[in-house]
């Protein structure tokens, strides 16, 4: 048991993700008009569009297919298309969507850094004087998902988001992921290198669509409340 959990470890992860993704999609149902199976089957295709995306934008920074490289970036940008097209296709409200699925792949970027622990990859520099000793990189970012999952899930589920959980996740990301980008092991000896570009692009991305989000919403707000007894 212990051999097979191991040689399949990153698909029973992936799993779970599903498993997790269907639970929660299924706290929705009315909200996104879903029937239950529907909810399921877009569980699966979540977490098996989320792996293409991390392995196709792997490839695109250089790594070979075969070597089974995922980047993380890849879902943090290739996510929102599928987000984009699926409420367009479905007639659902956008921004109800983008904040639905958000959670779901947070928690599955969080299955993939817990793999990470196990496949001893991604691994922090070592510490100066404290050798062999590393930098926590992979444990501080899933500490980031779980607190972020953590403060927005209650939000989403009473309806008091409007939008705007995806852009936060990204430029916060951005700068959690910029930040521990200099203390992990990289292809190149210096400090920084291609993730932070990556990295400074989510942060740039996140924080514009995050603060145009808030204006409009800010608007919207001001026209529909009663207009105050002169």
């Amino acid at each position: 048991m212990i051999a097979f959990i191991q040689e399949n470890r990153l698909l029973l992860l992936l799993g779970l993700a599903a498993v997790v993704t269907f639970i929660w999609l299924l706290q929705f149902r009315a909200r996104l008009r879903m029937k239950w199976y529907a909810a399921l089957g877009l569980s699966i295709l979540h977490v098996i569009y989320g792996v293409i995306c991390v392995k196709v934008f792997a490839v695109l920074e250089g790594n070979g297919v075969s070597s089974g490289a995922m980047s993380l970036f890849g879902a943090v940008f290739f996510m929102p298309l599928a987000y984009w097209l699926g409420a367009r296709l479905m007639r659902r409200k956008v921004s109800e969507v983008f904040d639905i699925f958000a959670p779901c792949m947070i928690f599955t970027l969080l299955c993939a850094r817990v793999n990470c622990l196990f496949a001893g990859c991604c691994l922090g520099r070592v510490i100066p004087g404290l050798e062999p000793w590393r930098f926590p990189t992979r444990e501080l970012e899933m500490i980031f998902y779980i607190a972020f999952l953590a403060i927005m899930a209650s939000r989403i589920l009473r309806g008091k988001t409007y939008g705007q959980v995806y852009p936060l996740y990204m430029f916060l990301y951005g700068i959690v992921r910029g930040v521990l980008e200099c203390f992990r092991v990289a292809a190149t000896d210096g400090i920084f290198h291609l993730s932070h570009i990556w990295a400074f692009l989510a942060f740039s991305l996140g924080l514009a669509l995050y603060v145009e989000i808030k204006r409009r919403h800010g608007a919207r707000e001001k026209r529909l409340r009663p207009r105050e007894k002169r």
